[in-house]
């Protein structure tokens, strides 16, 4: 059985603007975009989703507002399967291979 990978794109969207190849884009479409691309190569394995991090009101993510709130890290900040491995900017490349290292790597016991 293969396992699910999630991941989470944690942003403050009024802190700016992400450029890719030339573009502008906000940080949610870029997930969008990201969350497409993965559903269309993993479909029902890879789940993407957004979270307006300071919208958020339920405390999930406090370790993270640590983080940023001392400089340790910046938005947008991309956590797979609950683990912080991108801060700063999303990059679907770095993203799809994280996602095929889990999907290689076997079941998690």
């Amino acid at each position: 059985m293969l396992q699910r990978v999630y991941i989470q794109i944690l942003d403050n969207p009024t802190e700016g603007i992400l450029f890719s190849k030339g573009d502008s884009f906000n940080n949610k479409m870029v997930t969008e975009e990201l969350k497409e691309e993965l559903n269309n190569l993993y479909p029902s394995v890879a789940y993407v989703e957004y979270i307006d991090l300071f919208m958020d009101e339920q405390g999930e993510f406090d370790e993270i507002r640590e983080l940023l709130s001392v400089g340790a890290i910046d938005t947008p900040v991309v956590l797979i399967n609950g683990v912080l491995r991108l801060y700063g900017g999303i990059s679907p490349s770095l993203i799809k291979k994280e996602v095929e290292k889990l999907l290689t790597s076997g079941p998690i016991h």
